[in-house]
């Protein structure tokens, strides 16, 4: 009696998941230097520096101030049927950055891509030139490109993802922009 019940039990990160497909532009080999540093570095590039695969990564960014600039921190994976073991898990995931194909999905909670796109942001990361699959189309997905050789422009691509998804969980996932992390 009068004491008050925490409506909000630790969430856990937001997690994005990343393609686990090495044909893709952003991996888990190069997804920090990317979603963290706003820095596209090539796979094979961040292979000869002896970067490797590690199976996930956390890191921290404010979100926008229009929406309370806290510090949020991002939990960042590839294969989310084996990383989200509890119900709640898969819950958390915030954005998908599709490859463009829906085999992606096989053996996730929701394998249909409308569902996805439904419970998460989805944001392509394609490279100049190259068109995006037919799949992807008909997908609920924004979409944002990386050239080959102006590396200045990644910080476009960078700002649509981030812009994006500070929107998307302003309306879809609130309750991380208004509690503090333990």
């Amino acid at each position: 009696r009068g004491r008050k019940q925490d409506k909000n039990p630790k969430l856990g990160n937001p997690i994005i998941v990343v393609p686990n497909a090495m044909t893709s532009p952003i991996t888990m080999i190069n997804a920090k230097e990317f979603l963290d540093h706003g820095k596209y570095v090539p796979r094979d590039i961040c292979l000869k520096s002896g970067k490797r695969k590690v199976p996930s990564f956390t890191f921290a960014r404010k979100i926008s101030p229009k929406h309370g600039g806290r510090e949020i921190t991002y939990e960042v994976i590839d294969n989310p049927s084996t990383h989200c073991k509890a119900s709640n898990d898969w819950n958390r995931i915030v954005a998908v950055i599709p490859q463009g194909a829906a085999w992606q999905f096989k053996k996730w909670k929701y394998e249909n891509p409308v569902d996805i796109f439904t419970r998460s942001l989805g944001y392509y990361i394609g490279m100049d030139g190259a068109p995006p699959p037919k799949e992807l189309m008909t997908w609920n997905v924004k979409r944002g490109t990386l050239h080959r050789d102006k590396r200045g422009m990644d910080s476009v691509t960078y700002a649509g993802f981030w812009n994006s998804l500070d929107e998307w969980m302003a309306v879809h996932k609130r309750e991380y922009f208004l509690v503090k992390e333990n």
